[in-house]
């Protein structure tokens, strides 16, 4: 079974209505609560939301969402740590904290934001320690918006053009037919990410995937014929285990390892500024990672599957066998096949969790957003952190999308990039 995105598949999946209902629903219309912890809520509610922004899978605003969340968790952190100081509400400052940088950086959920900040409020005693947590959660904010007002997230997008030399990207259907609103096709997507400011890393480049292989070697004919058999619509070799690992992973990897975060955390015990730390830790490291994965797409323009199949008869390979009508079991997104930052992404955050969690072996079940539109789909069940990342990885050969080399690559990349955030970031510092 393939997924097309269609408006006639769960209109409620990101519906707004949808949305606030949602939230609604997790959130509660009671009586104000004493609620868990703050940290995880906010979580909860930007990812939530973000997940119903697009269908699933699909190329919309991924480096907006993911930078946002950043943001906010590390405006929250910064928050947190100085109430703490200054004895304030540290549950006040948080909350505003995060708010205040959501509202501005995602401005489509301010309603949502708005109504989870009046919730917490309410739910905290008046006084001046609750007046003064909102105060530096105010200043936190202010800080970590002024600090990425010029960023160059907006200058993301871009004109690309495609080269003209086998194995060089082209632009992919049914993106060479359409465009995003007010854009104009075919189209690339990001082809300036790479260069936006990271959180964490000295710049984008900075873990750089070394070049991929030619269309005339031995691995790439290898890897060529791999994904041309598991990846394909109807493939014949694909176990329907593997059709699953495929249809569960192609949700947006940042709602995957949040959620991942959260059970841990559930099963766990720590402080709000322990919860904080890790959620700024995690979500810096995996914007991080869709930044340096994106330089590496775009230095390196290595064509997709879908064009490498398609276009094989030109490709001056004997071994490889062109076929016009291949489609891939998933759609593939409109960027460069090397390197999967899907695999980057997941590899970075799984190293924060070891760190933050003190080892691998945590066991956890998971489910995907991508249930909503596939029926049937279960959840999956992990005995540690690392064997997800490496799932998540390789999930998008067996999508029909990515080659085997992008796939490892992405996880090379983000083991790096995940190991120099916890142990260059301030807000690592102490645990």
């Amino acid at each position: 079974m393939i997924f097309r995105p269609s408006p006639a598949i769960d209109r409620r999946f990101w519906s707004t209505s949808g949305r606030l209902l949602a939230v609604i629903a997790l959130f509660g219309t009671a009586t104000p609560r004493a609620f868990a912890d703050v940290v995880v809520d906010w979580n909860s509610a930007m990812t939530q939301f973000n997940e119903g922004l697009t269908p699933p899978g699909m190329p919309g605003s991924p480096p907006i969402e993911l930078r946002a969340y950043a943001m906010a968790h590390i405006a929250l952190f910064n928050a947190v740590e100085e109430a703490m100081q200054k004895k304030a509400g540290t549950e006040a400052a948080a909350a505003r904290a995060a708010h205040d940088v959501l509202v501005k950086a995602l401005p489509a959920g301010a309603a949502l934001f708005d109504a989870l900040l009046a919730k917490q409020l309410s739910a905290l005693p008046e006084g001046p320690e609750k007046n003064l947590g909102l105060q530096i959660g105010t200043q936190a904010a202010s800080a970590m918006l002024a600090a990425r007002a010029n960023d160059g997230a907006a200058k993301g997008e871009g004109p690309y053009k495609p080269g003209t030399n086998p194995g060089n990207y082209q632009f992919t259907p049914p993106f060479d037919e359409h465009a995003p609103p007010g854009g104009t096709p075919p189209y690339a997507h990001f082809p300036n990410l790479g260069g936006v400011t990271p959180f964490v890393l000295r710049s984008g480049e900075q873990f750089r995937a070394p070049p991929p292989y030619t269309v005339r070697d031995p691995e790439y004919v290898f890897e060529f014929n791999e994904v041309k058999a598991f990846g394909a619509r109807n493939s014949a070799v694909r176990t329907s285990d593997q059709t699953e690992m495929a249809q569960f992973w192609y949700e947006m990897s940042y709602f995957s390892w949040n959620r991942i975060a959260r059970i841990l955390v559930s099963q766990s015990s720590g402080s709000l500024l322990d919860h904080a730390r890790l959620f700024a830790a995690l979500n810096a490291a995996m914007a991080d990672a869709l930044i340096a994965g994106f330089d590496s797409k775009y230095a390196h323009n290595f064509w997709r599957p879908v064009t490498a199949i398609h276009e094989a008869a030109k490709d001056d390979n004997n071994l490889t066998a062109a076929d016009p009508a291949w489609e891939p079991l998933m759609l593939t997104p409109p960027m460069p096949d090397y390197i999967s930052t899907h695999a980057a992404m997941g590899a970075a955050a799984s190293v924060v969790l070891i760190w933050f969690f003190h080892g691998d072996d945590h066991p956890f079940s998971l489910t995907s957003t991508m249930a909503g539109a596939i029926p049937g789909l279960h959840a999956r069940a992990f005995s540690r952190i690392s064997d997800a990342a490496v799932v998540c990885a390789l999930s998008r050969l067996y999508a029909g999308i990515h080659f085997r080399l992008a796939c490892l690559s992405g996880l090379s990349q983000g083991r790096n990039v995940g190991a120099w955030v916890v142990q260059h970031a301030p807000y690592t510092e102490g645990r």
